[in-house]
């Protein structure tokens, strides 16, 4: 049975390796040049130089694809591939009878729109941080309700990308123009200060009975940039709150099929969602190495295979070296961090680059010397 994976990164290697160990075929459309071109678990890899926001390119390489392999599912692996396919899914399952691994994009925008979810949220009494949608005529009666310091966020982007921190009225009217300009409607939203504590990532599978199939929360200890950014070593857990907190707004939504939440906790101790990514994300690998197979769930369910839960074993923990090298550059607790940044091997210990130790330590290097990548990582 053939698997079609668009969009790559890390999370690409992962779906990848985890859909072989149930014997799928697994067919990919990257961008050339993804890290996962080198996966040795796809059976058949298609390169192109353009991305979904490409969209009749992009559509056109994907019919192309689905004429030559009998695709049963298509699963989406970044926030513009899952975008895509939610916005074609219904032509490419009526042309191909196969299924996309996506909520109907009605639903989908509910959750990658951070205005709606938040506004749904609020609804809902679902703890969130305190959010105001932005206008050029509103930006004092944002303020006030607000207060600074604050964030503006795009309600649409990609990481980290358009969201910026401002602390008084004049720097908020210096700024919004531009954002609103480059990254379109975005909102006003109350700056939570962590302090550098861990914050939340919550995996959730629910079927289309409204069951909680699966859930992996993994606590992020280290990420970079140090003010908030990507895991560079996190530990998977188990948290009540948490899980209750996110089937709640899944259920809200009417969510069907997989879901990734960020979840930060004040210092008050209270879990606030953020955003939900409406895609698998690079620490599904966390999930794989506490026994959990995300991307066979999400193909069995969809074709109606009998499922039943994989069994969770948490206090896995995982090392992505190639950010954690930017962090230690960056952090001033690269000393006295818990645990060490200088154990390398333990028995729960797992890499993001799946053991590649020296090809991690090399892309890390690279990576600092990258100025376009420390920009994309602060949101540039």
């Amino acid at each position: 049975m053939n698997i079609l994976i668009v969009g790559g990164g890390l999370q690409a290697l992962s779906v990848a390796r985890s859909l072989k160990k149930e014997r799928y075929s697994v067919i990919a459309l990257l961008h050339r040049g993804d890290i996962s071109t080198k996966s040795k678990y796809i059976d058949k890899l298609y390169t192109i130089d353009i991305t979904p926001t490409h969209k009749k390119e992009y559509l056109f390489f994907v019919h192309r694809v689905l004429q030559v392999h009998a695709i049963s599912v298509i699963i989406p692996l970044s926030d513009v591939t899952a975008e895509f396919l939610s916005i074609n899914k219904v032509e490419l399952e009526h042309e191909y009878h196969l299924k996309c691994a996506i909520p109907n994009y009605d639903i989908f925008q509910k959750a990658n729109d951070k205005w709606q979810l938040l506004a749904l949220c609020k609804e809902n009494f679902i703890p969130h941080p305190q959010t105001q949608l932005l206008t050029s005529s509103n930006l004092q009666e944002a303020a006030d309700a607000i207060g600074f310091p604050a964030l503006i966020k795009p309600n649409i982007s990609v990481g980290a990308r358009g969201i910026t921190m401002v602390c008084s009225l004049s720097d908020l009217q210096d700024k919004y123009d531009g954002i609103l300009r480059k990254y379109g409607e975005c909102t006003l939203q109350e700056y939570i200060d962590t302090s550098g504590a861990p914050y939340y990532n919550v995996m959730m599978y629910r079927d289309e009975k409204g069951n909680i199939v699966n859930t992996v929360i993994i606590e992020i200890i280290r990420y970079y940039p140090i003010k908030g950014g990507s895991s560079s070593f996190c530990r998977t857990i188990e948290s009540k709150e948490l899980y209750e907190i996110c089937k709640k707004t899944l259920e809200v939504l009417n969510w069907i099929g997989f879901a990734d939440f960020d979840i930060l906790q004040t210092k008050d101790g209270d879990f606030k969602i953020i955003e939900i990514n409406p895609r698998v994300p690079a620490s599904i690998r966390a999930a794989e190495v506490s026994g959990i197979n995300f991307p066979a769930l999400i193909v069995n369910d969809i074709l109606g295979i009998k499922i039943s839960p994989y069994t969770y074993v948490p206090n896995k923990q995982l090392r992505y070296l190639g950010l954690d090298i930017m962090w230690f550059i960056s952090s001033n607790r690269r000393f006295s961090c818990i645990p060490s940044w200088f154990i390398f091997f333990s028995r729960n210990l797992y890499y993001q680059e799946s053991g590649a130790i020296f090809f991690s330590l090399f892309s890390g290097l690279k990576k600092i010397c990258s100025s376009s990548f420390r920009k994309s990582k602060a949101g540039i």
